[in-house]
């Protein structure tokens, strides 16, 4: 295995399952935001990253400049393409959901989250779920597990 990317709405456990991933394995957490270049050549280039767990990836790009009313700089054959490399190099790739209310409690627990992001939870969780679908990734329902079955089951596939 070459890294673990974690993809998912805010709120479904994607920093908690990180951390403990880079505990385990001693790897670093990289974490992509809309401040970085956001298009192929940069996922093309990080996705060969060896040793790294990834807080987001490219699925992102599909969904948060819908949320944030910004031109997308990928489409869904690019991250397609991005993932299948990005497997190829042996990553293991994750789609994180939870139940809805659990999300929301998480987000409101936190209290630093954006309106824009709070008033589309839904959405933009149903749209990581449709591109898990799409894209092959399995998901992990964060509701249905504890942290050392999530841990469990990242490690052993």
């Amino acid at each position: 295995m070459a890294s673990i990317i974690l993809e998912g709405a805010d709120g479904t456990g994607k920093t908690t399952l990180a951390t403990m991933l880079s505990k385990y394995y001693g790897w670093d957490i990289c974490h992509c935001t809309s401040e970085d270049p956001t298009d192929y050549d940069f996922y093309s280039q990080i996705s060969r990253k060896q040793n790294v767990i990834w807080d987001r990836h490219a699925i992102g790009e599909l969904i948060y400049p819908t949320v944030f009313n910004r031109k997308a700089k990928i489409g869904a054959e690019d991250v397609r393409l991005i993932l299948h490399h990005a497997k190829e190099s042996g990553a293991k790739i994750f789609v994180l959901t939870a139940d809805i209310k659990d999300i929301e409690y998480r987000l409101n627990k936190r209290g630093n989250e954006v309106i824009e992001v709070l008033d589309k939870i839904n959405w933009i969780n149903d749209q990581f779920v449709f591109y898990a679908e799409q894209f092959n990734v399995p998901l992990i329902n964060t509701s249905l597990l504890n942290k050392s079955e999530m841990l469990d089951l990242i490690t052993l596939s």
